[in-house]
């Protein structure tokens, strides 16, 4: 087993939560550990994994925060909290990755950085044809399109132009872009700008914001992501006409950030609301 906490932050959907562990289970190097870290499901997620952590090789944790509402920023900082290892990757629920998937973070880990995929956004129809059989094999390319296949690539190489540019330009590229459920980093360069920004409520910039504040310190990302990348499930979305409830004040620390101000009022030092995480460990 490799020194990495898988970081899987998730909210009922619980067949979700399961395919995304059993394609965890799957890759061809399994983490020592999987932090389960759920934003307010309650005792059905304590159920599903008493019944199916039996499975898993690796060492389960669960981290439960109330239903509070759609507190996502503060749901990723109670996974760092309780991580053990020093490499996270984040995968969210709704992520099952191609077989090498997790191997390709681990390979291209460095301090000073984070790694960070794209994910193709399976159809509905698509989605209901990820069975266990499929995820074990960790090839997908049959249920794929053509179109899909080179949007990764075209990625691929977008972020490989803004990566060898920003060598160049220091100051002027922020890309690629930091994607909240699919990314690795080591917990150190986390640290270093406080984690999440916990006054992100609602749906929206937490993950945008968390990047911006790691550039701002000289942390770049990489994707080398080109033939292994994550399949984002179908569901229904968070949010309602594409509305991003903190746009406003996104817009401000934008400006904070500029100013120097990287490490948030509320963040891994300094957790938000009155409410104390549950931790239960399988």
């Amino acid at each position: 087993m490799y020194p990495i906490s898988v970081i899987v932050s998730t909210y009922k959907r619980l067949d979700y939560l399961e395919k995304a562990l059993l394609s965890i289970e799957s890759q061809s190097i399994v983490p020592s550990e999987v932090v389960v870290t759920d934003d307010g499901s309650g005792e059905s997620v304590i159920d599903c994994l008493r019944s199916i952590s039996p499975r898993f090789d690796f060492r389960i944790k669960l981290v439960m925060q109330k239903d509070m509402g759609f507190r996502l920023a503060r749901c990723k900082n109670n996974g760092i909290r309780l991580a053990t290892n020093e490499f996270l990757v984040f995968w969210d629920q709704d992520i099952v990755g191609t077989k090498r998937y997790l191997e390709v973070f681990w390979s291209n880990s460095r301090r000073g950085r984070f790694v960070v995929s794209y994910p193709i956004r399976l159809s509905r129809d698509q989605t209901e044809l990820i069975s266990e059989e499929t995820i074990r094999r960790g090839t997908f390319a049959d249920l794929l399109t053509d179109e899909q296949i080179a949007q990764i690539q075209r990625q691929y190489r977008k972020d490989k132009f803004y990566y060898y540019m920003r060598k160049i330009f220091p100051h002027s590229y922020r890309y690629p872009k930091l994607r909240g459920g699919v990314f690795g980093i080591f917990k150190d360069d986390i640290f270093r700008v406080n984690g999440f920004d916990e006054q992100y409520q609602g749906w929206g910039n937490e993950d945008d914001d968390l990047g911006r504040r790691l550039y701002a310190i000289g942390i770049a990302g990489y994707n080398p992501f080109c033939d292994e990348f994550p399949l984002h499930l179908y569901h229904p979305p968070y949010h309602q006409d594409g509305m991003r409830v903190n746009l406003e004040y996104h817009r401000r620390r934008e400006k904070e950030i500029r100013r120097g101000k990287v490490r948030p009022v509320f963040g891994l030092d300094n957790p938000s609301g009155d409410d104390e995480p549950e931790v239960v460990e399988f």
